[in-house]
């Protein structure tokens, strides 16, 4: 019991898992290379097991500020990718479609989670992230073969079939599964969060090693990860803007959404249909500014 604790423990915490996951995927890339054959079905997992955590009723009682909600989610979705596009494409192309892509995701499965901890309102967070990622396998595509279809030949149909398998599949048969097995699934749920961690370090790991070499390959990524810092430090504002007059545990919420978007999801998308590495790179690199800035922006919530 006391090593199932630790296992935990340990995989609760996201920084030692993405750091991990970067150092495997690096100096180990040949040897867990073979896994990049995986990649949907480890995310369509990892998408399943936040599925099952999912409580529709919930959802369904939050949804009494449909305004606010489809509001937010139709910004996040077409609003704040297209005006990434436009503001960073004047600097560098690629970097802006790699941004538009980030963008373009719907909010990450550890929204309503983040939003507990800096003691934002969870139900408010747990129905935008529903309710972008039930639309994001129509948007998403449609954005990204539209502004990137000139730099690389992408199908909208094939994106939608890829994110309709990770995305649709999963929360279906998790919302079915849980009518008829609801209490063993409660039994479990407690590792649910370790599994997930840990699928997702292997999914990092995986996709780093295809990129390894470019990875190490030169002072460009430093300046990726500056980009980075600052684009999310941007969301956050941005998201703070949306949610004027807003009273302040929606604020943080709707902040929260706008700024973690579903990085896993974006990875997956540059790995199956862009060979760029200017592009795939700071999507990949994106894992890092993604977990590190949640620290600065939490001690301000809590103020």
């Amino acid at each position: 019991m006391k090593i199932l604790n630790i296992i935990r423990l340990i995989t609760e915490n996201h920084y030692l898992i993405i750091a991990l996951a970067f150092f495997v995927g690096i100096f180990y890339s040949q040897d867990i290379i073979f896994l990049s054959g995986y990649s949907t079905f480890i995310l369509a997992v990892i998408f399943f097991l936040s599925s099952l955590k999912i409580d529709l009723g919930e959802v369904r009682k939050s949804l009494n500020n449909k305004k606010l909600v489809f509001g937010i989610s139709f910004s996040t979705l077409i609003l704040l990718p297209v005006a990434v596009y436009y503001v960073v494409g004047v600097f560098d192309k690629n970097i802006a479609i790699a941004l538009l892509i980030l963008s373009a995701m719907p909010v990450g499965m550890t929204a309503p989670l983040l939003t507990e901890i800096v003691r934002g309102r969870q139900s408010l967070s747990l129905v935008l992230t529903v309710v972008t990622s039930l639309l994001a396998p129509i948007t998403a595509p449609f954005l990204i073969q539209y502004f990137a279809g000139t730099v690389v030949e992408v199908s909208f149909w094939e994106m939608f079939n890829l994110l309709a398998i990770v995305i649709y599949i999963p929360f279906v048969f998790a919302q079915v599964l849980k009518t008829k097995l609801q209490i063993q699934i409660n039994k479990i749920s407690k590792t649910f969060t370790s599994l997930s961690t840990i699928l997702l370090g292997v999914l990092i790991a995986v996709i780093v090693a295809r990129q390894a070499e470019m990875i190490l390959g030169g002072w460009g990524n430093i300046l990726h990860l500056v980009y980075l810092f600052i684009f999310f430090a941007i969301l956050h504002i941005v998201g703070y803007f949306f949610a004027s007059g807003q009273d302040r545990k929606n604020t943080l919420a709707v902040v929260v959404c706008f700024s973690y978007m579903n990085f896993t999801l974006a990875i997956e998308l540059v790995n199956k249909f862009f060979t760029e590495p200017k592009i795939i790179i700071p999507v990949v690199l994106s894992i890092i500014p993604w977990a590190i800035i949640f620290i600065p922006f939490k001690r301000i919530a809590w103020k």
